[in-house]
């Protein structure tokens, strides 16, 4: 990092000034502010961009599942990964296309210290090059392990052994305990796919957590555990939005054979529009006791439709962050129309005359925009979130700059950043007026906003 002197803080706004005249079509301004930069490196703050894109292991998914194990003193945690193909690198061995890949699952106690440790490895074969960048096709794979009830943080690790590129998965899992209550029920699976085998019925589990993939209906499976045999019980269903509005509320009778049940159920799912959703089961006795206590357990899961970005979680939220690109009057008719399906409509318009690339399914403008709406809310979060920040917004438009230089104690000035972009002969410059790491832009790109607010041709 480069240190300079308040005078050429200054010099920076002139530089600025000077080089707001520059001519450049409105598509290609929009797709060179967005392509820019592919590649978006994980850090406390942003950081200059690299000479070269790099090739970093897409998003995998990763669910793990509890269960009564039949052991009082543990549970069962059922693993599942599912790596797409197009996340990892094949390469080309006589008439197959082979990629391979290591996963490891570490579950952590608060301290850090490890409990239970799986490792094994993968490898894939498919007979065409078109199954490679497939998104629809993936890796899909299981391992089980016995734990004590608790509360973990699961980490999740992909190694691709093609191209030594790794990417995990954090999040925290409550493994819960069975035999402590008379009645308890297990984690919530989503399922993908039922298939019988004779008698036997296999379950495919949706580790994604999309269920906008099923054709208008979802299922889910999950088991009931009870000390008192052939127990009556009512099985209570709701599903509620982030903003807390219920699409789903019904019950349904249930008669538990033993003293352990397997329930399958299916939803109706096309009503649901874009977002997040909690599904929440609760499951009591028949007698209907006022001081019972129902098992409980919550599930969430998401609708995305067609080549949705995987960063989309709510429809509404994605409609208010294209305010950096939109025309005035593109960004109110879609936040001013009063059905979902309007709404989703003049979104999916949007997107599309935008695309670079009409053949492919992948809109890949959109996926670029709404991956930097993700950055910038991880990493430029303040008083509100990252997208609304100065930062952010300069991040979303421009992207990962060629340089950066941060001023966090010169003894004559505020803290302050510079952003350098070579290639639109811009220095952009952040000033911290408070102190608290609240930077606020300086550098005038209201220029640069009008053209890129510009209809595409």
């Amino acid at each position: 990092m480069s240190v300079r002197s308040t005078s050429s803080f200054r010099s920076c706004q002139k530089a600025d000034r000077q080089t707001t005249g520059f001519r450049m079509t409105a598509s290609a301004l929009i797709v060179g502010f967005l392509f820019a930069a592919i590649s978006l490196p994980l850090s406390a703050q942003v950081e200059a961009r690299k000479p070269y894109v790099s090739f970093d292991l897409p998003e995998f998914f990763v669910d793990a599942l509890s269960f009564s194990s039949g052991d009082s003193l543990t549970s069962r945690v059922d693993i599942y990964v599912q790596v797409p193909y197009d996340a990892i690198q094949f390469v080309k061995r006589n008439d197959r296309y082979v990629a391979s890949y290591e996963i490891s699952v570490n579950f952590l106690t608060d301290d850090n210290a490890s409990v239970s440790e799986k490792v094994w490895t993968e490898e894939i074969r498919v007979p065409l090059f078109e199954f490679t960048e497939s998104k629809k096709n993936f890796s899909l794979t299981q391992r089980s392990i016995d734990i004590p009830p608790g509360i973990y943080t699961l980490r999740a690790q992909v190694r691709d052994n093609e191209s030594k590129k790794i990417s995990f998965v954090v999040k925290k899992i409550v493994i819960g305990n069975y035999t402590a209550k008379e009645l308890a029920i297990s984690d919530v699976m989503l399922v993908n796919r039922l298939s019988n085998d004779g008698e036997r019925r296999s379950i495919s589990p949706n580790v994604s957590g999309n269920i906008g993939e099923n054709n208008n209906s979802f299922s889910i499976f999950y088991e009931i555990y009870s000390t008192h045999s052939s127990d009556s019980l009512v099985l209570h269903y709701t599903v509620t939005d982030i903003k807390g509005r219920e699409y789903l509320n019904k019950s349904q009778h249930y008669r538990l054979r033993g003293t352990r049940g397997q329930i399958i159920t299916r939803f109706d799912s096309a009503k649901y529009s874009t977002g997040s959703y909690l599904l929440t089961v609760e499951v009591r006795s028949v007698n209907d006791d006022p001081n019972e206590i129902p098992a409980m357990r919550q599930r969430s899961f998401v609708v995305r439709w067609g080549n949705m970005p995987i960063s989309i979680s709510d429809m509404d939220l994605a409609i208010k962050q294209m305010r950096y690109i939109a025309k005035d009057d593109e960004y109110d008719a879609v936040e001013d129309a009063t059905t979902d399906e309007q709404r989703r409509k003049l979104f999916d318009e949007f997107w599309q005359k935008r695309d670079p690339n009409p053949a492919t399914k992948q809109n890949e403008f959109m996926e670029e925009y709404y991956s930097r709406v993700e950055y910038a809310n991880k990493h430029f979060s303040h008083y509100q979130p990252g997208w609304k920040t100065d930062m952010g917004m300069v991040f979303i438009i421009f992207g990962s700059p060629n340089n950066v230089e941060r001023h966090p104690f010169d003894i004559d000035s505020k803290p302050y950043e510079v952003w350098s972009y070579y290639d639109f002969n811009r220095n952009i410059v952040f000033i911290d007026e408070t102190g608290f790491g609240d930077y606020r832009l300086l550098t005038p790109i209201w220029d640069l906003l009008q053209r890129l607010k510009t209809k595409p041709d």
